[in-house]
């Protein structure tokens, strides 16, 4: 893949002691060159942009529902983490060391993307559990419950549920691995591959 190359150009150029500026770093920046890195840092823009669009209709959601000052207060707070969040992500990928120690660069910024990526997935199952179980639990739905008398139909309702999980579960799984985890396939492969021409 280009990016690939890009990359281990940069790093056989660094290893020889080649003059930076030789490396035409700056050309291939203006260029907008369509690296993996490039494309999370556009994904991580979207996420951010849609986290403050969204901030507004969260409050009116919430409040219309009723829920304490606190709760919404930590609704916000939640939202603000995230927007740093996501501003210190996309700063660490613009500042990728092109012309230091491009494995050591590299090595971090995929740190930071893989505990960001394997965060994604905890909160999401956890927040969709959560979020069945509350179901299960609200008072609009106590007159249907009422109606499993039997330990035969309750085994029938969670097994359904449980399938309804999964199946959402793992849709949402597998959009963000499209999303953001074969990019971090690809950046693992660079740093391997830099690894193994040291």
């Amino acid at each position: 893949m280009a990016e690939e190359i890009d990359i281990k150009s940069v790093w056989n150029r660094s290893k020889a002691k080649e003059d930076p500026s030789s490396l035409q770093i700056d050309k291939l920046e203006r260029k907008g060159t369509r690296t993996t890195l490039y494309w999370i840092k556009i994904i991580l823009w979207i996420e951010f942009s849609l986290t403050i669009l969204s901030m507004p209709f969260l409050i009116i959601y919430v409040t219309s529902r009723g829920d304490s000052v606190g709760l919404i207060a930590f609704y916000v707070f939640i939202s603000i983490i995230y927007l740093f969040y996501y501003q210190f992500l996309i700063r660490e990928i613009r500042r990728f060391n092109y012309d230091g120690n491009v494995l050591q660069s590299l090595k971090k910024l995929y740190g930071y993307l893989r505990f960001y990526v394997l965060h994604y997935y905890v909160v999401f199952w956890i927040s969709l559990v959560v979020g069945f179980i509350y179901g299960m639990l609200d008072p609009a739905n106590e007159e249907a419950l009422s109606t499993i008398n039997s330990r035969e139909k309750w085994i029938a309702v969670i097994a359904i549920w449980a399938a309804l999980l999964a199946i959402i579960g793992s849709f949402f799984h597998l959009l963000i691995y499209l999303i953001y985890g074969r990019k971090l396939k690809r950046i693992r492969k660079m740093v391997k591959d830099l690894e193994s021409n040291q």
